[in-house]
């Protein structure tokens, strides 16, 4: 696969576990939970609000990054509630409202907060020390699939039409190869790249795109991969426009400074999920260049305005 981004310009100057999960799966669209610090009644005045796009199921997005969301309020001095969403074009909007303090982004999504409010990125993850991530296209073990022309006449299972590594790397992988989703390859929509993954493996896609870190899981489960892209720019944490020069001060401080300085914040990190894990470094504009690229030339200019029903598989460009 090509290096996208050379020669390109800028085109702009809950408690989640004590709920049912059908019920999540429901309400989720329109509802965000914030789940209250350790040791912080919910009653209690409006703290920061740190959310996050529904990468995953509810109940694993709260175990994955409640333990983070205690961190903050300890090394910044204030309460930080952890809010969740299934709906990535929701958390952007709760974000450009001033509803969230700062988000968890994918790179795509990062790019429509940009373009929908002037949010920016502070930092970004370091997962496993890299500040880069590959998006894969995976099938099953058993399947006799070589290169992804092959895929001609299959199905392909997406996450949601704003993630960039269960959809829009996977859709120009796909390009690339002479495929073109939607004509002649069939798509399927599963919002989270776990169900994406489990549709190959039940064998209703035979082949789907996710992260590398959700790849490596389901390679142990019967899936192998048929592809990888080029790096990616890792997932960044925004503030929302209205965030002050010293909210990100107090960001860089505690997420990139102090474990820098200090062994056990740095081991207590350590423990925590695998995606964070690796810690933090500074993020701008400037590194999400591969991603404008990547969406233009899939999407065209109005990929980071556009709906996100129109991003599917024959709704857009």
């Amino acid at each position: 696969m090509n290096a996208w981004w050379r020669g390109w310009a800028p085109p702009w100057r809950f408690r989640a576990d004590a709920v049912p999960a059908v019920v999540l799966a429901v309400v989720a669209a329109a509802l965000t939970v914030a789940v209250p610090a350790a040791g912080q009644e919910s009653g209690s005045p409006r703290g920061r609000r740190f959310g996050v796009v529904g990468f995953y199921n509810p109940r694993l997005m709260y175990a994955k990054y409640q333990r983070f969301v205690d961190y903050l309020s300890e090394a910044t001095g204030e309460r930080w509630d952890l809010v969740v969403t299934l709906n990535y074009e929701d958390t952007v909007q709760e974000l450009c409202r001033g509803g969230l303090d700062v988000a968890y982004l994918g790179p795509f999504t990062e790019l429509r907060a940009r373009a929908a409010c002037g949010a920016r990125p502070v930092v970004r993850l370091n997962t496993r020390g890299s500040a880069t991530y590959r998006s894969l296209i995976m099938v099953r073990r058993d399947s006799p699939l070589e290169h992804l022309r092959e895929l001609a006449g299959g199905v392909f299972a997406f996450g949601s039409p704003l993630s960039t590594s269960s959809h829009l790397a996977p859709r120009l992988m796909l390009l690339e190869a002479g495929l073109h989703p939607g004509e002649n390859l069939v798509c399927r929509y599963y919002g989270h790249h776990d169900r994406a993954a489990r549709a190959v493996l039940l064998g209703e896609a035979d082949a789907c795109g996710v992260r590398d870190i959700v790849g490596e899981r389901f390679e142990s489960r019967g899936l192998r991969v048929l592809a990888r892209s080029e790096p990616l720019p890792n997932f960044p944490f925004v503030t929302s426009p209205g965030a002050t020069a010293g909210l990100r001060e107090e960001l860089l401080e505690a997420l990139v400074e102090r474990p820098a300085r200090d062994p056990a914040v740095r081991q207590r990190m350590e423990g925590w999920d695998e995606e964070l894990a690796g810690g933090f470094v500074p993020a701008d504009q400037e590194d999400y260049r591969p991603v404008m690229t990547l969406v233009e030339h899939v999407f065209g200019r109005m990929g980071l305005v556009a709906p996100p029903e129109s991003l599917r598989c024959g709704g857009g460009r």
